[in-house]
């Protein structure tokens, strides 16, 4: 699943790829992609881990980021107050 919110590119030679691949089919170098939303750009490798992540690309997982986060939060603060009652 490709976000609308991204734009591909190739780096090396300028083109824009018409369909989905890794590799440009004119000078074979990766894909870059750049998130219109946040403003953030890297290689192919890189999109999942930034669409996975990302508020513009994938607004429905929001909910469920924070939810996610908030959980982190509450065991980091459990953790310190046991190693605080340990003492």
């Amino acid at each position: 699943m490709f976000s609308p919110q991204i734009e591909w590119h190739c780096a090396q030679c300028e083109s824009g790829p018409t369909d989905r691949r890794k590799y440009c089919t004119d000078c074979d170098s990766m894909l870059t992609w750049t998130c219109n939303g946040s403003g953030k750009s890297g290689l192919y490798t890189n999109y999942y881990r930034h669409r996975d992540n990302c508020d513009y690309c994938t607004p429905e997982l929001e909910e469920e980021r924070q939810q996610k986060m908030e959980e982190k939060k509450v065991a980091i603060q459990q953790h310190f107050q046991n190693l605080d009652d340990s003492k």
